[in-house]
């Protein structure tokens, strides 16, 4: 179970963190606050689900803080489909009124948003820009998900490493002061191989080959590209 959700975390703090949720940025202020009241959150800790797959759900999820791992299991396998930061909605299959096709598992200490489906579609019919703002971020998705499905079956290891590692550098990549992209999550070597279907060992191995291609350098736990120009070329050629 979840600990109590609003513990340590004032109104004026939820307010401020709803308001980075893209889809509510057409919202005003005190819209976002009046939202705040009226939707229901919860803590999870780390390695707990929020929800399994083939469950279903009357909300739409929305990370307020922490990290959320989106990953179904095939042929025994875990295939991560989506590593989400705060600010992001999932669980967007209950907009379609169907089950939940995958599991969502927090990677660290998260707070989720509750919001219900009503309250979800009459903001909508009050703000026409956010349902486009959420279609944007489902197209995306699903797109990012077929990209990574065609390497898959089409690319050596190394090559789905560093088109995933590009994936990475584009969403939350930080410029240091070297000139180098700092990926600023954590993934262990076993959460990079559900990303791109295989082992952690492979992923290991990879990244070899993509450190002695001076790429990308592994410090201090996090993921420097080094070389944009090159991982490109390698995540291409594979």
């Amino acid at each position: 179970m979840g600990q109590d959700p609003r513990r340590g975390v004032s109104q004026a703090e939820r307010v401020k963190l709803l308001s980075t949720v893209d889809i509510l940025e057409p919202l005003g202020t005190e819209e976002i606050a009046l939202l705040s009241q009226r939707t229901p959150e919860r803590s999870f800790d780390k390695g707990e689900m929020v929800y399994l797959a083939r469950d279903a759900s009357d909300v739409l999820y929305i990370l307020v803080k922490g990290r959320i791992r989106l990953y179904d299991v095939v042929v025994g396998q875990e295939f991560t489909f989506d590593v989400i930061g705060a600010g992001t909605i999932f669980g967007e299959s209950s907009l379609a009124g169907r089950a939940h096709p995958e599991y969502a598992q927090a990677l660290e200490p998260a707070l989720v948003s509750l919001l219900d489906l009503n309250t979800f579609w009459q903001l909508v019919r009050q703000n026409p820009e956010m349902n486009e703002r959420v279609m944007k971020i489902l197209v995306t998705r699903s797109w990012m998900n077929r990209s990574r499905m065609t390497d898959i079956a089409v690319k050596e290891v190394p090559a789905r490493l560093a088109s995933l590692l590009l994936d990475l550098v584009q969403s939350e990549g930080l410029v240091t002061r070297e000139g180098y992209y700092k990926v600023a999550s954590h993934y262990t070597h076993e959460h990079l191989g559900s990303m791109i279907g295989v082992t952690r060992g492979s992923v290991t191995r990879a990244f070899g080959t993509l450190q002695d291609s001076e790429s990308v350098v592994l410090l201090r736990r996090h993921i420097y590209v080094t070389d944009l120009a090159t991982l490109n070329r390698l995540a291409v050629e594979g």
